[in-house]
């Protein structure tokens, strides 16, 4: 079973639309039947987009219109912690749930959007590195303590949902990984030990996982190696020309529609892909 922490479920989904997103703690939840124009779901087959929001300006209409352009089964999104706020009523607008985890601040800096129509059966977070030093030069560092160096990066997790029916599941995670590892030793030691335990947290899900984010690193280069051995990545150039932001799924999958989509406001731009179960 995927693992999260203090679980409920609630059995009878509601037929209406989702009117309003969800800022919902650790608990398992049930969507309702969401909009006539969302696109149905189908078991084998995932539609999803990962975006790093960065310093968007307008963030609620970037996420509308991606929303209501590409409707995917879900969206993963990067830096966002003190944009929970605008993330839960793009979610109202457009029909989606919106799942924040909510014991932990660093937590917060992924959330995950989920179409109406979608059943979710559980969600959470897993701890993939502690607090740890890195170089002071890297974005987002702070002292661990008053008088301590500049040179501390939050703890990084996977958040994830479960989403599907009866018979088939799958499982997404939304992960950012720690940057400058070509550059810094110290980063490169903390992104080996996020990618290690990214790969170890994608083996073992029991329903088909999928693990997506800006993963600062080219999936074909040695950073990503460890998460190549178990899984594999569809991306496109979205960050100017570099493909960070990377979907992974099982190296059996196939890929279709993989873009890194244009004329939204952030330094980087969303990757969508759409996965199919070939086994």
């Amino acid at each position: 079973m995927d693992k999260f922490r203090n679980s409920t479920t609630r059995p009878a989904p509601r037929r209406k639309a989702l009117t309003l997103a969800l800022l919902v703690p650790l608990v398992s939840l049930t969507a309702v039947i969401g909009a006539g124009t969302a696109e149905a779901a189908t078991d084998r087959t995932i539609k999803v987009v990962t975006y790093n929001v960065g310093d968007a300006g307008g963030l609620k209409a970037d996420l509308v219109r991606l929303i209501e352009t590409e409707r995917p089964a879900v969206i993963g999104l990067q830096e966002v912690a003190d944009r929970e706020e605008v993330v839960k009523d793009a979610a109202a607008a457009t029909g989606y749930v919106a799942i924040y985890e909510t014991d932990r601040q660093a937590v917060k800096h992924n959330a995950i959007l989920v179409r109406g129509n979608l059943t979710i059966s559980g969600h959470g977070a897993t701890e993939i590195s502690p607090s740890s030093k890195v170089d002071p030069s890297t974005p987002g560092t702070g002292p661990a303590e008053p008088g301590d160096c500049g040179c501390w990066v939050p703890p990084k997790y996977i958040n994830w949902v479960r989403v599907g029916g009866s018979e088939f599941q799958w499982v997404v995670g939304v992960a950012h990984l720690t940057p400058s590892a070509q550059r810094y030793d110290l980063n490169r030691e903390l992104h080996n030990l996020q990618v290690r335990n990214t790969a170890d947290w994608f083996s073992s899900r029991v329903a088909e996982p999928i693990v997506m984010g800006d993963f600062n690193a080219e999936p074909g280069s040695d950073l990503m190696t460890g998460l190549r051995r178990v899984a594999k990545a569809y991306s496109a150039p979205s960050h100017e020309t570099r493909s960070i932001d990377h979907v992974w799924a099982k190296r059996d999958s196939a890929g279709s529609e993989v873009d890194a989509l244009s004329g939204y406001g952030s330094d980087h731009r969303p990757v969508r892909a759409r996965v199919t179960v070939t086994r």
